[in-house]
């Protein structure tokens, strides 16, 4: 009989215990498994080699949550819209895009586009994108991946009308009903869709798994030990499994319509799912968007929006912040200020497409970023008492919705790295102080559980620039933003470990002996922006 497969780490510094303790030691493995975990100048004789990590932390394995994974897998294959300043920039990137394909009439595909921050924000319409690519089927997708720039042969080849969908709205229109160039949440989804199945569709079994593998391996590679991908359709799942053979990488999911992640999924999606062993059976229901969001605050809060906008537009001498500030649709009632952005603006309705799952025993996940479609969350899983529930986002909540939800037995994940990326938005449009903004300090105080996810590649996807920023609450130039509500290291890395595991319906109980020997080695201190990921292992092994 061979001997059990031993490792002994000494000379670390562990993040270790429930709860979370810090200390130098080390920490024995044996199949896979955390045997023993010791203070310094407790080790005692091995029969296994012994690893000597210099001082090096050693935190339990990152888990991202919310990580919008295979979209994150495609983007290396296509165009990069950062870069541009302006709307003739993007005119041009399309017009070279097209000119290299020659006489290929694929789809010329962007991502990274924040028109917001140009010195003119104005969007080219869809004329003078079919001008640059006749006959091209175009997309551009911003930051959010909630909004997007299309020529017309893009909308033919998805099959989409603006009346034809659920949300009319979600495909802009002029005034005689035709398409400006500028798609939303659910037409957007339809449109990556149909462009993934039209431009992949032809690749082999191989060719696929290459490209879902090689995410996995960035994944690895900043010490994500599981990824879950918030909503994919039931082919999409199946490449996932395919892969997942492949990677140490435990990869998981939650069911959304074949069509479009935002359209309500229904028990057809349900019969042709595959579900990850990873992860309890979930389901995705958004709730509102991302720029358009259901939220709602004091009129004073307007006012504070105006003044801040009148300055802005004074200090660029122009009226672009004004307009931008208005794009939205506002309602003033019983004196609040109102966007009216509700995806399901009849609760029943929400609750009846939901039950259908829940009953079914599956985990409920509702994308809800504003304070509106957070009470609504609350209000159906009240209503239902899923096997589990998880309401992602929650980006800005006042006192009264904090106390709302915190009785309704959900997990909130929250994304504190998007903090550097659009702290500055949630100031302009005036709701601090009147709102909180990625409430972490908020929600523990009431005894809600956290999980810290990335939403990439909406954001920055690095686990552990996502806990720092909870902590420290840094935005792009330093200062902090809203930071009472940021919580201790401590809080921090357990939310993006044990608190990820929760907001999966998993037991992850970090290093403690006796559990799964999964966790990354970090060469400094992980709460120092300079420290990086050096080793991940997943159950006891190197991956």
């Amino acid at each position: 009989m061979s001997q059990p497969q031993e490792v002994v780490l000494n000379n670390a510094v562990l993040w270790a215990r429930q709860p979370l303790e810090r200390f130098r030691g080390g920490m024995r493995i044996c199949d896979g498994r955390i045997t023993r975990i010791f203070h310094e100048g407790q080790e005692t004789a091995s029969n296994g080699p012994a690893m000597d990590l210099g001082g090096m932390h050693v935190i339990p394995g990152l888990v991202d949550a919310h990580r919008h994974f295979f979209v994150s897998a495609l983007l290396p294959l296509h165009g990069d819209a950062s870069s541009w300043l302006s709307g003739e920039d993007a005119l041009a990137a399309i017009r070279e895009a097209v000119s290299a394909r020659s006489i290929d009439k694929g789809w010329v595909f962007f991502s990274g586009l924040d028109h917001t921050r140009w010195r003119v924000p104005r969007l080219p319409s869809i004329r003078q994108i079919d001008a640059a690519a006749p006959g091209v089927p175009v997309l551009a997708v911003d930051t959010t991946f909630h909004r997007g720039l299309v020529s017309t042969e893009a909308l033919r080849r998805a099959g989409i009308r603006a009346q034809d969908l659920r949300v009319p709205g979600d495909v802009d229109t002029d005034r005689h009903g035709d398409p400006r160039g500028t798609v939303w949440e659910d037409a957007l989804s339809r449109l990556l869709f149909a462009m993934y199945r039209q431009t992949y569709g032809a690749m082999s079994r191989e060719e696929k798994r290459g490209i879902i593998l090689e995410e996995a391996r960035r994944c690895l590679r900043k010490g994500l030990t599981h990824v879950h991908d918030p909503g994919i359709p039931f082919d999409v799942q199946q490449l996932l499994e395919d892969a997942q053979g492949h990677t140490p990488l435990k990869l998981s999911w939650s069911v959304t319509a074949c069509e479009s992640m935002f359209a309500p999924p229904g028990l057809d999606d349900g019969d042709h799912a595959v579900h990850s062993p990873h992860a309890p059976m979930s389901v995705k229901f958004f709730l509102d968007g991302a720029f358009r969001t259901a939220a709602d605050m004091p009129l004073a809060g307007a006012v504070k929006a105006a003044l801040l906008t009148g300055r802005d537009c004074l200090s660029r001498k122009s009226l672009w912040p004004l307009r931008l500030l208005l794009e939205q649709r506002i309602v003033i009632k019983g004196g609040r200020i109102m966007l009216p952005y509700l995806r399901f603006p009849n609760t029943d309705d929400l609750v009846a497409r939901a039950r259908l799952f829940a009953e079914r025993g599956y985990r409920l996940v509702l994308h809800a970023l504003g304070n509106t479609a957070a009470r609504q969350a609350a209000q159906v899983i009240r209503r239902l008492r899923p096997a589990g529930a998880s309401v992602e986002h929650l980006l800005v909540m006042a006192d009264t919705d904090l106390d709302d939800f915190s009785g309704c037995g959900a997990v909130a994940s929250i994304q504190p790295g998007f903090i550097p990326y659009y702290a500055w938005n949630i100031e302009r449009q005036g709701a601090l102080p009147f709102l909180k903004a990625f409430p972490l300090r908020g929600l523990m105080d009431r005894g809600v559980p956290v999980c810290i996810s990335s939403d990439g590649p909406c954001a920055a996807d690095d686990p552990l620039h996502n806990i720092r920023r909870a902590v420290d609450r840094k935005k792009a130039d330093g200062t902090l933003f809203d930071p009472g509500e940021g919580i201790s290291e401590f809080e921090a890395l357990a939310a993006a470990t044990t608190g990820a595991g929760r907001s999966l319906g998993i037991d992850n109980p970090g290093l403690v002996e006796g559990s799964p020997a999964t966790f990354c080695i970090v060469e400094g201190y992980p709460f120092r922006d300079s420290s990086r990921v050096v080793q991940t292992w997943i159950d006891g092994v190197q991956a």
